[in-house]
């Protein structure tokens, strides 16, 4: 086939793809009813109140016993009220009022929700990174309509803002639904294999659903093989969801038959993700939460050619058709269906079609972590040395997207030397500071503002000062001849007075990010009591929060940016797009070669944009600047190509491939005042149709797949050559010259 027409054929199937919609059957019963005023006072909770008439038990919507609403006993941006559902609930709208009567009300908010009570996560409205809206006196009722709706058991509202003329004050109310769910437990080891009903299953479309929570950044989800290396494999890789499939056959390259699509970004943060996957004979669209990435194979190859065994949360043996490094699932799978089938049901009752292989659960539950945000530059996180530990030892995890930024410091507390840990680069380096002497340093790991999470562990005891990240055999130690001892205080993620004297001063700033699981010493530190102001101090941290969120996803660089990101923004590599501008949006080339003439430039080779900063990207065409601008554009044809020998092989087939795309031919097409291509046909004792009856014996075929049989200076359907339409060919009787069947060219 001609690879133009092949290139219009799949930009006409991927349209069509583009246009089709799903429609998932769903329960059309109400799921607005009231959640929150059915509870009891003790399903109510909050980080502080004013008095026991402004208990988070009056919180409902519309009371007015008590002080008729919420209000905490300090007016911050800690402060929350908690509602405990009893039970994992569908929530579809929430509703705000202040403080009956009064002059407290919050006028904007974030909304939290968790399965236990803890690693909170907020809700983004049409990817907004801001609060909701909320109320402007104390008594009217500010609705919030969630789309989409969410599952949790608990909610949390934080204030962001209030009336400047009184204080904190909430009433609210929750509304929504009961939510059936089925739940498996994979332990990283284990796997369900379904063996699918022949006669059930369709040979026209296939459809997975499922919802997964796990802590591990990579693992298999799912896996199904097929003949001649045919498989489809969806696969955590660094907390992203990828969609490998191979679609086989003797015909293709391996390498060009394997196909991934990747969606999402920070999928192992112990929350709930929704799955689809469509594959529709040679269409697939595959959807994690709410991003939706379509395909369309090349071919007429079905990609529903596979083996009738689909196997869950792992890969029966080694799987001899999958090259890429993988291991086994270890989390949480949730409402899990194939093509209408309910596997984890199934699962439960052993029907003889699933098969159960290693430790597999049907609950749901696993330690929680209670990670720290550090919000801003100012983060800092202030706990004191244990008592009785003579040497410093320090482990947490952090996550981040910035390249620098202080991550610990410490003075020693016998003498004023200081241990500093900072991010530098997307490197970790240590500095100890003794008094007098040279700053020792040891710097580890590399490229460590990836979003991902990294474990540190750092200690000074005695002569001797180690860093280690992710576990890294080679992170390097130093010696030192003076002793270090115990610290005072430690500071995470900033330092409140910067003037402290020390040789190292940090001048990259504050660290934002997150942190988890930090100990020192032999102390694991509880973030719980932090927030409770039992332990330590802290200054704009977001506790039992990992706020981190991905800028880049999805991605506002345009025309192949690459996108790169910080805590706060984002930004666009454009090199090597041939564009300009923040997203990349500009174009570096004239739309047109007569756009070039305009410019004085002269005939040459030269990149043309048509759309401009339209989808179509730039072109490489031959400007001939003449009385007019004509534009020429190459194809891999232009020399004299063998079709049939002398010696009676086989007819090969001539390939034309431009250096454009069809829909960049097709623009320069639409734009030009006329356009022209000729075909010409070299022949010696090779007739172009059949002796007796005239029937066409070679052809070739068009942009849109169609057979012509005319060739250069003819027209469609005059079954001549030009010289048939000039009267000139060299015997009268043939209409080509090709058909005298003469020994010469």
């Amino acid at each position: 086939m001609d690879p133009v027409a092949g290139a219009l054929l799949k930009m006409l199937a991927l349209l069509s793809a583009q246009t089709c919609s799903t429609v998932v059957a769903g329960n059309t019963y109400n799921c607005d009813a009231p959640l929150a005023s059915a509870l009891p006072r003790v399903s109510f909770s909050s980080s502080s109140e004013l008095s026991s008439s402004h208990g988070p038990g009056f919180a409902s919507l519309n009371r007015r016993d008590g002080a008729g609403g919420w209000t905490p006993l300090v007016s911050n941006k800690y402060q929350w009220l908690q509602i405990d559902l009893g039970e994992r609930m569908k929530v579809t709208a929430v509703a705000t009022q202040g403080g009956y009567g009064s002059s407290d009300w919050v006028t904007s908010y974030l909304l939290m929700f968790s399965d236990s009570g803890r690693n909170w996560k907020q809700y983004r409205r049409e990817e907004s990174f801001w609060g909701f809206p909320g109320n402007t006196n104390s008594d009217s009722v500010v609705h919030y309509r969630l789309q989409p709706p969410l599952e949790a058991r608990f909610l949390r509202f934080l204030p962001l803002a209030w009336n400047s003329k009184g204080r904190i004050g909430m009433r609210i109310e929750v509304y929504g639904c009961a939510y059936r769910s089925e739940m498996v437990n994979f332990d990283g080891k284990s796997f369900l294999l379904y063996t699918i009903n022949q006669k059930s299953i369709s040979s026209m479309k296939e459809i997975i659903t499922l919802k997964f929570k796990t802590r591990q950044s990579d693992g298999i989800l799912l896996h199904r093989e097929g003949q001649n290396g045919k498989h489809i494999t969806l696969e955590l890789v660094k907390g992203k969801l990828i969609l490998f499939f191979n679609s086989g056959g003797a015909n293709l390259p391996s390498l060009d038959a394997q196909v991934t699509l990747t969606l999402g970004s920070l999928l192992d943060d112990q929350h709930w993700h929704s799955v689809l996957i469509e594959v529709l004979n040679t269409h697939i669209n595959f959807t994690v939460d709410k991003h939706t990435h379509r395909f369309q194979a090349e071919g007429e190859a079905s990609l529903l050619d596979l083996d009738y065994k689909i196997s869950f949360g792992g890969i029966p043996g080694l799987g001899k058709s999958v090259v890429f490094p993988h291991k086994s699932f270890n989390g949480c799978f949730e409402n899990l269906f194939y093509n209408g089938v309910d596997i984890i049901d199934l699962s439960k009752k052993h029907k003889p079609e699933i098969l159960i292989m290693g430790n597999v659960s049907f609950s749901c539950s696993h330690p929680q972590t209670v990670p720290v945000t550090f919000l801003s530059s100012r983060s800092y996180l202030a706990l004191p040395h244990p008592t009785g530990e003579n040497s410093i030892a320090v482990t947490f995890q952090f996550r981040t997207w910035n390249r620098a930024g202080l991550l610990l410091k410490s003075q020693f507390l016998h003498w004023s030397g200081a241990l500093v840990l900072v991010l530098s680069d997307g490197k970790l380096k240590l500095s100890l500071c003794p008094p007098g002497q040279p700053v020792r340093a040891v710097i580890a790991g590399d490229g460590l503002n990836d979003g991902q999470w990294h474990s540190v562990s750092l200690s000074a005891n005695g002569n001797h000062l180690s860093l280690k990240v992710d576990n890294d055999v080679s992170s390097a130690a130093h010696s030192l001849r003076g002793q270090s001892h115990s610290a005072n205080t430690y500071y995470f993620g900033g330092y409140p007075d910067n003037s402290s004297g020390s040789q190292c001063e940090n001048p990259l700033g504050g660290f934002q990010g997150c942190l988890k699981l930090i100990s020192i010493g032999s102390t694991v530190v509880d973030p719980i009591s932090i927030q409770q102001g039992a332990l330590g101090n802290f200054s704009d941290l977001q506790i039992d929060s990992c706020g981190i969120t991905d800028r880049c996803l999805p991605s506002y660089c345009e025309h192949g940016g690459e996108c790169s990101q910080s805590w706060d923004t984002f930004s666009c590599d454009c090199t090597h797009t041939g564009y300009v501008g923040a997203t990349c949006h500009s174009s570096l080339y004239e739309r047109s070669c007569e756009a070039y003439k305009h410019r004085g430039n002269s005939s040459g080779f030269y990149f043309i944009d048509s759309d401009g900063s339209g989808p179509l990207g730039p072109a490489l065409v031959y400007c001939n600047m003449t009385d007019s601008a004509w534009t020429s554009v190459q194809h891999n044809g232009s020399h004299l190509a063998r079709v049939k020998s002398s010696h009676g092989e086989s007819p090969q087939p001539v390939i034309f491939k431009y250096m454009a795309s069809m829909d960049q031919l097709q623009a320069l097409i639409d734009q030009a005042d006329h356009c022209q291509q000729e075909l010409a046909f070299h022949c010696r004792k090779s007739r172009l149709s059949a002796h007796l009856d005239g029937t066409p014996v070679s052809w070739w075929v068009g942009r849109t797949n169609e057979t012509h049989t005319y060739w250069g200076g003819s027209l469609p359907d005059a079954q001549k050559c030009t010289c048939g339409l000039e009267g000139n060919c060299i015997d009268s009787q043939y209409h080509c010259n090709c058909d005298a069947d003469q020994d010469e060219w």
